[in-house]
């Protein structure tokens, strides 16, 4: 610090960074790479694997009985109505939690306000959906003074950010029991969602099984322990 290191390495930081969580994101993925559902290595992007991952897990999983889905980061809401639509269960709930004005901070390569909606909700005809619009930090506070566990959890992360993805799962984690389920849609990049769910798991010695991984481990389903 004597010698102002940060004007040495400060054009360096970003990519150091980047390299040193890619190489615990190749740990991970190589002491996880034995699932009963995984595409790894999967030469081509195919952005209709989420849809596949989410049909074994609702096989495998037995998801088709009541459950609470939270899912954060809805933007136009393809994977919340697969979810709506392929669990009609009565007593299951489902809550979207979205700023549906885009990303309140630059992310890799989009800025802030990308993967806006105009504030549109999505068109999901179901009285068992609800919208809860705004920043995490301002409506997921509200929603759990009232909120209750009465079935199995499904939280969705795709929130795309780890300061998102970090606040939601501090959040939610006095709320998780054995056998919820974590999804991630952004699991591998090194810097955003892994990221956070390794720091969380650090501070609460957090116990999960990994269940399926699809797209080279972009989007990850867990059990909790």
């Amino acid at each position: 610090m004597r010698f102002n290191l940060h004007r040495l390495m400060s054009p360096f930081e970003n990519l150091m960074l980047n390299l040193g969580n890619l190489s615990r994101l190749s740990r991970w993925r190589k002491a996880n790479s034995k699932l009963p559902f995984n595409d790894f290595y999967l030469s081509k992007w195919d952005y209709q694997k989420r849809f596949v991952l989410y049909e074994f897990l609702l096989a495998n999983q037995n998801l088709n009985e009541p459950v609470q889905y939270l899912e954060f980061g809805v933007a136009a809401g393809r994977s919340f109505k697969w979810w709506v639509e392929n669990n009609r269960h009565s007593d299951s709930r489902f809550y979207g939690f979205d700023t549906f004005t885009g990303l309140p901070e630059d992310w890799n390569v989009f800025k802030a306000g990308a993967m806006s909606t105009g504030g549109v909700l999505p068109d999901v005809n179901d009285d068992r959906a609800q919208f809860l619009k705004g920043l995490f930090q301002d409506s997921l506070p509200e929603f759990l003074k009232s909120f209750q566990i009465k079935n199995r959890l499904i939280i969705h992360l795709d929130a795309d950010l780890y300061s998102s993805t970090l606040y939601v799962l501090t959040m939610l984690h006095p709320l998780l029991k054995k056998d919820d389920i974590l999804i991630f849609d952004e699991f591998a990049v090194p810097q955003s969602e892994f990221l956070a769910f390794t720091n969380f798991v650090q501070a609460y010695r957090f116990e999960y099984e990994v269940l399926a991984a699809a797209n080279n481990y972009m989007f990850v389903a867990m059990k909790v322990k």
